[in-house]
């Protein structure tokens, strides 16, 4: 691991999945503890995931934290009180043309939209659709897009499972055909869908104007390649021990895994400024 810049650190951006939770979905003791001492000496912990906001607030709740919230990779920014202050989508009408488009070309695979809090899915007995429900524990609604799109008239976020190989090449498929939108996997099985402006650098941003925090006063925690914007922008950022080898060469530091307390173990070795309220 390289050697840290001695900063006092103000915020605190982690990811979720990989990262955050082991592999049994569970906070440890340790990291709750230590995230709630944060909480106590004013630094926010913002939880910055591709997950829905119900993916996200049962950890804030065990978390007993009060703090924005970053849904959708940015997507959607809710602030402390649940309120959307920020939001960015693909418009009603190509997010129809998506989703047509792998249906038809891309039969084995499936997609589902995220609109706000609803999750439309075809079949809500699907195996992989199934899969991710007992992830994060939100729950899915059957139905088509245009039935769900609310107000602001757009979708955060497509997501399309299956296996690996079938994903590759939907990846790209999907790039050559919209390559204005931002396309990634966040693991081998899933590939996230969702607007050319959105992602976890661009919320670090907006959050750190929110709180007037300089963002080389911040540190990230993230697994996989759609974090890697996130741990170069923050003035530290940490790969996580279970990241792809090519996370780990971009990222100036490495903690250990998720099953072994990774984010604690770089939060134990920073140095956080004093309450400022």
């Amino acid at each position: 691991m390289n050697r840290l810049e001695a900063i006092q650190y103000k915020m605190v951006f982690c990811d979720i999945d990989g990262t955050l939770i082991d592999s049994e979905n569970q906070i440890t003791k340790g990291t709750v503890e230590k995230i709630r001492e944060l909480y106590r000496n004013g630094i926010p912990f913002i939880m910055i995931s591709a997950r829905m906001p119900s993916g996200i607030l049962p950890l804030k709740s065990k978390l007993e934290i009060k703090a924005p919230i970053v849904c959708y990779s940015g997507a959607l920014i809710l602030n402390e009180y649940g309120e959307t202050v920020k939001t960015v989508g693909i418009d009603c009408e190509k997010a129809i043309l998506i989703d047509a488009f792998v249906k038809k070309e891309w039969k084995n695979v499936c997609c589902s939209a995220f609109c706000h809090n609803n999750w439309i899915v075809d079949n809500i007995a699907d195996k992989w659709v199934v899969q991710e429900q007992d992830i994060t524990s939100s729950v899915p609604t059957e139905g088509e897009i245009s039935a769900f799109i609310l107000p602001d008239g757009h979708i955060h976020k497509f997501l399309c499972m299956g296996e690996a190989k079938q994903i590759a090449a939907l990846n790209e498929a999907m790039r050559e055909k919209f390559p204005e939108l931002s396309i990634y996997r966040s693991k081998d099985t899933y590939l996230e869908i969702m607007d050319g402006a959105v992602s976890k650098s661009g919320a670090i941003r907006y959050l750190c104007g929110y709180y007037d925090i300089p963002i080389k006063t911040t540190v990230s925690f993230g697994d996989n390649f759609n974090d890697v914007d996130m741990l170069l922008a923050t003035g530290t950022g940490f790969a996580m021990g279970n990241a792809p080898e090519e996370v780990k060469r971009q990222a100036r530091n490495v903690t250990l895994d998720n099953n072994h307390e990774g984010v604690l173990v770089g939060l134990r070795q920073l140095e956080f400024a004093k309450k400022r309220i």
